[in-house]
């Protein structure tokens, strides 16, 4: 009984190692990719009704799988909220409400994007996010 009870225990720390998050500064809460290095920042904010889009290899337009897309808010709130994206390269974060937001999109072997995510009732529904990430070099 208690062999069994210790693998459950290791299999969780080795799943909580993975997710290495970012203990302060701009990025705090944000997951950390074991091999990201290289930040691109995006200056204007992005905003939406939902939050949904569509991630792509930059330059190439082909969706990407296994994104982590991430949200932090509204204002100065740390409540963290995920979507990984799909064989598609979209993702959905369901009942947002209103507020600006920073975003964070994370995948092994590419560039990390973060930027300011503005969601309002008032913008055109039919308006979604699109990332394009970068190899990480």
């Amino acid at each position: 009984m208690l062999r069994n009870l210790g693998l459950v225990i290791l299999g969780i720390a080795v799943t909580c190692a993975a997710q290495e998050r970012f203990q302060s500064g701009e990025l705090k809460g944000f997951t950390k990719s074991p091999t990201e290095h290289i930040i691109t920042r995006i200056d204007d904010p992005i905003t939406v009704s939902s939050v949904r889009g569509l991630v792509v290899f930059s330059g190439k337009d082909e969706p990407l799988k296994d994104v982590l897309f991430e949200i932090r808010g509204p204002g100065n709130q740390e409540r963290i909220r995920a979507a990984k994206t799909g064989s598609d390269g979209r993702f959905k974060i369901g009942r947002v409400p209103e507020g600006i937001y920073t975003f964070k999109a994370t995948r092994d072997g590419f560039q990390s994007v973060v930027g300011t995510l503005i969601v309002s009732k008032r913008t055109d529904r039919r308006q979604t996010i699109k990332i394009e990430m970068p190899l990480g070099v």
